[in-house]
């Protein structure tokens, strides 16, 4: 079932950060609690739009990284 109708700028960072340090599709999209081809269409739309590199801060990249990770972990 859908979470919500639109993914949010926080998420579509999530996806570009978690792009960004190695994670696969699927690990985002459990971090996110969305489903995994939602989170392959976005990261496909954002490299068409050569948006996927545009990173947030550096130490807000950080944090989030680490998150999705240690929620790997549990």
């Amino acid at each position: 079932m859908a979470k919500a109708k639109y993914i949010s700028e926080f998420e579509r960072d999530v996806m570009r950060i978690g792009v960004n340090r190695g994670y696969k599709a699927p690990q985002i999209a459990r971090f996110l609690k969305r489903g995994k081809m939602v989170v392959y269409n976005h990261i496909k739309a954002m490299q068409a739009a050569g948006t996927l590199d545009d990173l947030p801060l550096c130490f807000v990249a950080d944090e989030i990284a680490a998150a999705i990770g240690k929620a790997e972990q549990e």
